[in-house]
């Protein structure tokens, strides 16, 4: 079988069974980059099985392979072509005229199409057919159930997992889903005076702004109390200014001396500053 074929070719004399020499194609160009025109020695009928035959084959003696065009069988017989891995299988409008192809090496090949290749091939199809839909219904319960997992399945429906391995089954969902984050280490650590150390994070800009106008937000969490300040911002370069608002208040009111901040909030300042 060939997709890139124009026409059907044939270099065997004897598998016609009738033949002119008389041919509207006198010569064809091969796709093996030789610009040189191959000569045809006529065209006539090849007989694939007793119910199906190949019309307008041409005779081309020097080919070393005969061609079956996929574009030309389509059109000619009005059949539908479906490759797989392992086979080619053609199908035409007309019960029994169906034309089954094995891949050998990357390519399709002919076979004799004996009546018990025949009904096994199409067994092998049907059986194709049956775990493509054990699939479908494999993957609608999965979702109707809320994503369990497919062992869990396997139990409730195992009908549906003949010749179907768990492994062949992956939800990105339940991958996202079920994913752990890396555990932090916990820590008891904390200062023994409020004020010592502060923690503070910039968030920003939020999907939606508040009634106004402002986007972005900073709080400030004492380590010794945890006690928390937040503030909202219109824009990011306001943490200047907050913070400073902030300091202010803390040695006005509360009396105190903020004596460290982490440093990653101590390179923001800065940089904003």
């Amino acid at each position: 079988m060939d997709s890139g074929a124009t026409d059907h070719m044939t270099c065997d004399p004897h598998k016609f069974i009738n033949f002119s020499p008389n041919c509207s194609k006198i010569a064809i160009i091969n796709a093996n980059g030789i610009s040189s025109p191959i000569e045809v020695e006529g065209v006539g009928t090849i007989s694939i099985s007793p119910s199906l035959s190949i019309f307008d084959v041409l005779f081309v003696p020097t080919l070393n392979c005969n061609l079956l065009s996929v574009s030309k069988l389509t059109k000619s017989h009005s059949c539908v072509a479906l490759f797989y891995p392992t086979h080619y299988f053609s199908r035409t409008s007309i019960p029994r005229r169906r034309l089954t192809v094995v891949e050998r090496e990357g390519l399709y090949y002919l076979e004799n199409v004996s009546q018990q290749t025949h009904k096994g091939m199409l067994a092998c199809l049907a059986n194709e057919h049956i775990h493509d839909k054990n699939k479908k219904e494999i993957w609608l319960w999965h979702r109707r159930l809320g994503h369990p997992s497919f062992g869990y399945l396997k139990k409730l429906f195992p009908s549906l997992f003949h010749k179907c391995n768990i492994s062949d089954f992956i939800c990105e969902t339940c991958v996202m889903a079920k994913s752990h984050h890396d555990v932090f280490p916990l820590s008891n650590k904390k200062t023994d005076f409020p004020f010592s150390l502060i923690h503070t994070d910039v968030w920003g800009p939020a999907p939606q702004s508040t009634h106004n106008g402002k986007k972005w937000f900073i709080n400030f969490v004492d380590d010794c109390t945890r006690v928390t300040w937040v503030y909202l911002l219109k824009h990011k370069s306001d943490v200047c200014n907050v913070f400073r608002s902030f300091h202010h208040m803390i040695v006005t009111q509360l009396i105190h001396t903020l004596r460290s901040f982490n440093q990653t909030m101590e390179e923001n300042i800065l940089r904003l500053s």
